[in-house]
């Protein structure tokens, strides 16, 4: 039987998770949720990984949970229990937007449902022109309940969010990107190489700096408290960021008017 998902760690430092189920246009069941749980609660934290890329195997990205685990989250399966449970999901995605390192998702075809809530909690998304989003959720009358909800309202405003919740609209990537929820829309036939443009950008970054930086940028920026994000992020550069190796290698690369290494020193 193929895995669900895999995951591969190069000499750069990414990670790639990747949903291997195209047939079934990559559905989120228990081994895709374990293996994404590993990759992002465990080993995205391991010295030396820089950034983490998540993508769909085949013509989409993902088709939402696995409609049989759906049933046993929601105790309507045989009666045996549940193999995982719906804390356990709301867990694994959000260690992706918690994720030390930037995350980028890459999108092509369908991204449905759960598919949804995973590129909403990554950093960066780049896109195909032929990619489409839907919350499906409200055509079977529930709740999106991985996080889709605040992370939507964050990245595309209120009336929006309500638009794509309300009516499970099939939202085409142009206006993703339009909306500012997709970085980057290219050919499709362009896809791999966009993919591999940003995701040299992201490893690229200051990975202590980075770590950071990423949670003063969770909260909503509308209630965000701009003097205590002020007054952590002056905290953080005083007492670790410029003194790292990393600090001193952006001062002289800049003056060299050459690209930096950093390291994570």
């Amino acid at each position: 039987m193929t895995a669900s998902a895999r995951m591969e760690l190069d000499d750069r430092g990414v990670l790639t998770v990747t949903l291997s189920r195209p047939e079934q246009r990559n559905p989120l069941d228990v081994e895709a949720w374990r293996v994404l749980g590993e990759a992002f609660g465990e080993r995205a934290h391991t010295p030396g990984v820089r950034a983490v890329v998540l993508r769909g195997e085949g013509d989409s990205f993902c088709s939402g949970l696995d409609r049989s685990l759906l049933v046993q989250v929601a105790g309507g399966g045989n009666g045996q229990g549940a193999d995982i449970d719906a804390s356990l999901l709301q867990g694994t995605v959000d260690s992706i937007d918690s994720c030390p390192v930037p995350t980028l998702a890459v999108i092509q075809g369908a991204c449905v449902g759960g598919g949804v809530a995973l590129m909403l909690a990554c950093d960066l998304r780049v896109a195909a022109d032929d990619a489409f989003f839907v919350m499906m959720e409200m055509r079977y009358a529930f709740l999106p309940d991985l996080g889709h909800i605040p992370r939507l309202q964050r990245e595309v405003g209120m009336a929006r969010a309500k638009e794509m919740l309300f009516f499970a609209d099939r939202v085409p990537a142009a206006t993703m990107e339009r909306w500012g929820v997709v970085n980057e829309v290219v050919p499709r036939a362009g896809l791999d190489e966009a993919a591999a443009r940003w995701t040299a950008r992201c490893a690229a970054t200051p990975p202590l700096a980075i770590a950071h930086l990423k949670p003063l940028m969770l909260t909503d920026p509308a209630g965000a408290d701009v003097t205590e994000g002020q007054r952590s992020a002056l905290e953080a550069n005083l007492r670790l960021l410029l003194h790292t190796r990393d600090f001193r290698e952006g001062l002289a690369a800049q003056a060299e008017r050459r690209a930096p290494n950093f390291a994570g020193e």
